[in-house]
């Protein structure tokens, strides 16, 4: 279904002439689609730079940040503000029969479930993983071993996994951010964490708990990264059984983003990949990372609306 002006289906407004992700039919792909298509030119020209945000990703200042979105009030708090991703176009070649896994790390106390990445490695299935500093720093060498694996694109998780408010709105019992300053600290410490230490610019970011309110998803857009949530949720916080994170998993369709963890090795996330990934394989799906399907379908100056 290709989409002649701006409209709306399930909640999710879309650019016009992209191509929607049927998420209200079955799908019978046809084929033996391969785990991992290496991306190609498709003829689409890549998003320019966010207005505030240059080519080297530098962030603008905080207090101008504040001075622009200080007094705005918000008018939404939840799993899918204004200007942020939940699914992707499915018009181009490249986008076609695919879709994207993301998993976060989330917090300095958990841990690492290498069975999980190295599933992922093993069916050479690309990925986009969201870190938060706190994981990073007190697993570093993990960290690193995934930075330095062009299989997985790194994205913003947060300094303090905080949801992203600029009320002090609370998540699943954790206290979010404040106020626009707070909000941009939350983004900016890992942001510039990265950069500083692995020369990393990350294009996406996802708060924690996913969960922000729309003020706050225009700040991250001012400082140069998209908000991506989730149109399916693989293992509810790393909670779910087995069998459910694989029937999680097969209802993925073309456009769809997951979200799952691989910051638990105690679960049965990893158990349950294993089972999907022939499955979603032997579909026709596609994997790709983000930012092999989202920065050619945005741009800045008409991001996509909820």
């Amino acid at each position: 279904m290709t989409l002649t002006g701006v409209g709306t289906l399930g909640g999710l407004t879309v650019l016009a002439g992209a191509k929607l992700a049927p998420w209200w039919t079955e799908r019978s792909p046809q084929g033996n689609g391969t785990a991992w298509t290496e991306p190609v030119e498709t003829g689409a020209s890549p998003a320019p730079p966010s207005p505030t945000a240059n080519a080297t990703g530098a962030l603008p200042p905080r207090q101008e940040i504040i001075n622009q979105y200080g007094a705005r009030t918000p008018h939404y708090w939840g799993l899918h503000p204004e200007n942020s991703w939940s699914t992707f176009p499915t018009d181009t070649p490249l986008a076609r029969d695919s879709v994207c896994l993301t998993f976060d790390a989330c917090s300095d106390s958990s841990g690492y479930d290498e069975r999980l990445i190295d599933t992922l490695r093993a069916h050479r299935v690309p990925a986009t993983l969201f870190v938060n500093q706190r994981w990073a720093t007190s697993h570093r060498r993990e960290f690193e071993s995934l930075v330095a694996d062009p299989l997985f694109e790194i994205g913003n998780h947060g300094t303090n996994h905080r949801p992203l408010s600029v009320t002090g709105r609370t998540a699943y019992g954790i206290a979010g951010t404040k106020s626009v300053g707070e909000v941009y600290d939350e983004i900016a410490g890992m942001h510039t964490w990265m950069a500083t230490n692995y020369d990393l610019q990350p294009q996406f970011f996802r708060p924690g708990t996913a969960h922000a309110d729309n003020v706050a998803t225009e700040v991250s857009r001012a400082m140069g990264e998209w908000i991506v949530m989730f149109s399916v949720n693989g293992d509810s916080g790393a909670t779910a059984s087995a069998n459910q994170v694989y029937e999680q998993f097969l209802r993925l369709r073309p456009g769809g983003i997951l979200l799952a963890h691989f910051n638990r090795p105690g679960s049965e996330t990893a158990a349950g990949v294993e089972r999907a990934l022939p499955v979603l394989i032997g579909r026709g799906l596609r994997f790709r990372r983000l930012d092999d399907v989202l920065p050619a379908a945005a741009s800045p100056a008409q991001p996509p609306r909820w």
